[in-house]
């Protein structure tokens, strides 16, 4: 049994059923990644599969410029924080965690790590004392989220 649909190839540390979970979190978040196991800072958590596009979507991750990997199975289900508990090296495609992960812990990640610009830009809520407060991207000038706030 696979996260991923069999359509897609099989890949090497692709997410595995005993070590997470999609579940429906809340009706803001929607669906999100829960661990099932403990993980170490500096442990692979996954590698991510999906299907290479130019758009962006709700799904997507961006690896470059117009590069992004549609993703609605597992890693598009990473929720953001503004201190996440994992990031994503989009060069080779792994999640890493940044610090302790915990069984029943959600995967996280910040959204402007990777981002441009987001699908749907949105009100942060992630409750980090460093929460940023509106997350659209990394090329948003910070004005723009400010304004977007008022």
């Amino acid at each position: 049994m696979r996260l991923y649909p069999n359509f897609l190839p099989a890949i090497e540390d692709e997410p595995q059923p005993s070590d997470f979970a999609v579940e429906q979190i809340d009706d803001q978040r929607g669906e999100g990644v829960i661990a099932l196991r403990t993980f170490a800072p500096g442990d692979v958590l996954f590698r991510m599969n999906g299907i290479p596009m130019t758009e962006i979507t709700q799904h997507t991750l961006q690896l470059a410029p117009e590069v992004h990997l549609h993703d609605p199975w597992v890693a598009g289900k990473v929720l953001h924080s503004c201190a996440p508990n994992s990031r994503l090296d989009v060069e080779t495609q792994y999640y890493v965690a940044v610090r302790p992960i915990a069984p029943g812990d959600l995967l996280t990640m910040d959204y402007d790590e990777t981002e441009d610009v987001l699908y749907r830009a949105f009100e942060c809520r992630c409750g980090a004392p460093q929460c940023r407060g509106f997350i659209a991207g990394r090329k948003v000038p910070v004005a723009a989220t400010q304004d977007a706030l008022t």
